[in-house]
């Protein structure tokens, strides 16, 4: 006897699967990034970067004055900044990757839900780097190339909503 189950229960797609599992990924390491922030040494990694800096300038020379020193500067003030928001900082990282998990989490159990819960997490997560580091052309390169794989993996889900509830 064959059961004649007129809705089948849906499987997910092979695209879904591989998405979710790297966004898993992803979310443990922004967990992880953001605790990192907790146990860091603001005062050695200001120091350290300070050195590198100094060595960088050294090997420019006459060019430390033109756009590569300003690109110097501009990564020693994102440091800066970036340390003295560490804590903030990794608070929202921590926050925003849980709200990404349980976003991607309701996605993998095909719930349309966890789509606009992952959007919101990967806005939110654009949005604080800008908030505590400025919008210098450094920070803005980052939350840019940050952004580009946020947006494919937002059309990717985009693609595979017609197969959630």
């Amino acid at each position: 006897m064959t059961d004649m189950n007129p809705n089948p229960p849906a499987t997910r797609p092979t695209l879904l699967t591989v998405i979710c599992v790297l966004s898993f990924i992803m979310g443990v390491w922004g967990i992880i990034s953001g605790v990192g922030n907790f146990r860091q040494d603001g005062e050695k990694v200001l120091a350290e970067t300070q050195a590198r800096m100094e060595e960088a300038r050294a090997q420019l020379g006459d060019q430390a004055d033109g756009m590569a020193g300003r690109m110097l500067d501009s990564s020693m003030e994102i440091t800066r900044r970036a340390v003295e928001n560490a804590k903030p900082m990794g608070i929202a990282n921590i926050l925003l990757s849980l709200l990404s998990l349980f976003g991607v989490w309701q996605m993998w159990n095909l719930k349309k839900n966890g789509f606009w819960l992952y959007v919101l997490a990967s806005i939110a997560g654009l949005a604080v780097p800008l908030y505590f580091l400025g919008g210098s052309f450094m920070a803005l390169a980052t939350v840019g190339v940050a952004g580009f794989f946020s947006l494919i993996f937002i059309i990717l889900y985009a693609v595979n909503l017609k197969y959630m509830h």
